[in-house]
């Protein structure tokens, strides 16, 4: 009996499944890599752009501003813009706390002019006589010095008739009269 030995033929190593294996690795870590490199540029692109924008708006800002103060137009309705913010600003329940405190029914106020740069107030009145645009006046006076004891000038009234003509209106006469303020 003669012994025969067969071989079981050794399994080769699969070497082009292996090539292509690590091919796949290899390039899903060249993609992965890009990946995060590609984020990482998106990242600063988008600060870039916040930045940028920031700094238009700054430009932006600054452009107004000089085309603002060089353009006259525009300067004018600024200067306007900033006396009616000075009106609304301005004490006006002073000025009108001593008319109305004075109020008297034989008086009737027509117009009231108020100059707020000097501060001098006119008043057009119309009254039943002239006796009651005196008291008026006076009313005015005696009110303004113990509201406002400082503004008394000189010992000196602070309301005053400046003119007044007689009227007749209906067959009854008036008294229409313009009072002014020092």
């Amino acid at each position: 009996m003669m012994l025969q030995l067969e071989f079981i033929r050794r399994r080769r190593v699969p070497w082009l499944g292996l090539f292509c294996m690590s091919c796949a690795l290899a390039w899903g870590a060249v993609l992965v890599a890009e990946s995060l490199a590609l984020h990482e540029v998106a990242m600063q692109d988008a600060q870039r752009a916040v930045q940028l924008e920031q700094t238009l708006k700054e430009l932006r800002l600054a452009a107004l501003k000089l085309q603002a103060k060089s353009d006259p137009e525009t300067l004018r309705r600024q200067k306007e813009q900033e006396k009616i913010i000075a009106a609304l600003r301005y004490p006006w329940t002073r000025v009108l706390s001593t008319i109305e405190q004075a109020d008297s029914n034989e008086v009737a106020v027509l117009s009231l002019s108020h100059e707020q740069a000097g501060g001098q107030t006119q008043i057009a009145l119309e009254a039943l006589d002239s006796q009651a645009l005196v008291h008026f006046v006076n009313a005015l006076n005696e009110e303004s010095s113990t509201n406002f004891p400082g503004e008394e000038v000189d010992g000196q009234a602070q309301w005053y008739i400046t003119n007044y003509q007689s009227q007749r209106q209906d067959g009854a006469q008036t008294v229409k009269g313009t009072i002014l303020n020092k």
